[in-house]
């Protein structure tokens, strides 16, 4: 991905940061979860797409990706959906911090 490209998907990101910021104030409680995990994807999408290859964040972005819109079902679903990603990633630092890490980085 080339630098321009690049700064133009994290400005992407950061707008779709700041503008969900100003909504939440009007909107239903539970698009603040949303947008994070959202935002989480689509910034591992990017890390991706710049290079670096991660299993444990790929696992991460395709069960966000999988279970994100649980928000328009319920909210004991959304709750549920988001209690099973915290656990991904506490299993994962807990597999980082006996393993030494496993993120690296390679240009295609």
């Amino acid at each position: 991905m080339g630098r321009d490209t690049f700064e133009q998907r994290i400005f992407d990101l950061v707008g779709y940061m700041v503008t969900s910021g100003r909504s939440l104030i009007d909107e239903t409680p539970l698009y603040g979860p949303f947008r994070l995990v959202d935002a989480a994807s689509r910034l591992i999408e990017i890390v991706q797409e710049e290079g670096i290859k991660s299993s444990r964040l790929s696992t991460l972005r395709e069960q966000i990706d999988a279970g994100k819109y649980t928000v328009v079902v319920d909210a004991e679903s959304f709750k549920a959906f988001l209690d099973a990603v915290v656990d991904t990633v506490v299993d994962q630092i807990e597999g980082d911090a006996s393993e030494g890490g496993e993120a690296s980085r390679k240009r295609t």
